[in-house]
């Protein structure tokens, strides 16, 4: 599950894999879930992304509502719970891991259709990796020449991840952005 606030509203995002076999009573399921949910207090609108097109069994849905207070409400309603108790009949619910630097790489208001290529996210934990290693070597190591080397690399170690993480990651996607999530690479993706 994701939650955002957007401009007018909170928006939800619920995916589920429908079970082979199922896809029939998935579909009835949710028709009878959106009708209850255009009635709850705040409902602004649901979009269903089938990803692959229509064979696909993954499911995105997207809830919009006026406000938190409204989407909770209607979650914690008793239609929704029994109907939510009912689609596991029909589904699992799917779950999204990143699996490593992409994360990295996220954009706010960037709508990315997927990842940057891992090249082009290699080249730039490497140039950040070396600029921010090289820096801290030179600044520090005056101080760090007499302690021990474990203690050496852990001070090190330290200030890479934190300023990867913190500070370059997050400037560099900003500002290659355009280069990061070109068209070309990701309009098929």
């Amino acid at each position: 599950m994701f939650m955002a606030n957007v401009s007018k509203g909170v928006t939800r995002i619920y995916s589920r894999n429908i079970k082979p076999g199922h896809e029939q009573q998935y579909d009835d399921w949710l028709r009878r879930y959106l009708t209850y949910e255009r009635q709850a207090r705040g409902y602004l609108g649901t979009t269903v992304i089938v990803p692959g097109g229509t064979n696909s069994n993954l499911r995105y849905i997207i809830h919009h509502f006026a406000n938190s207070d409204s989407l909770d409400e209607w979650e914690r309603s008793e239609q929704a719970i029994k109907m939510l108790e009912e689609v596991n009949n029909y589904s699992t619910r799917h779950y999204e891991t990143a699996t490593g630097l992409e994360t990295w790489f996220t954009v706010p208001d960037l709508h990315a259709v997927a990842a940057p290529p891992k090249w082009k996210m290699a080249v730039i934990v490497f140039a950040a990796a070396f600029a921010i290693s090289t820096s801290a070597r030179y600044l520090l190591n005056h101080y760090l020449e007499s302690t021990s080397l474990f203690i050496s690399n852990v001070v090190y170690t330290a200030i890479l991840v934190l300023l990867l993480t913190y500070l370059a990651m997050p400037a560099l996607s900003r500002l290659l952005r355009k280069w990061l999530y070109s068209k070309k690479e990701n309009e098929y993706a």
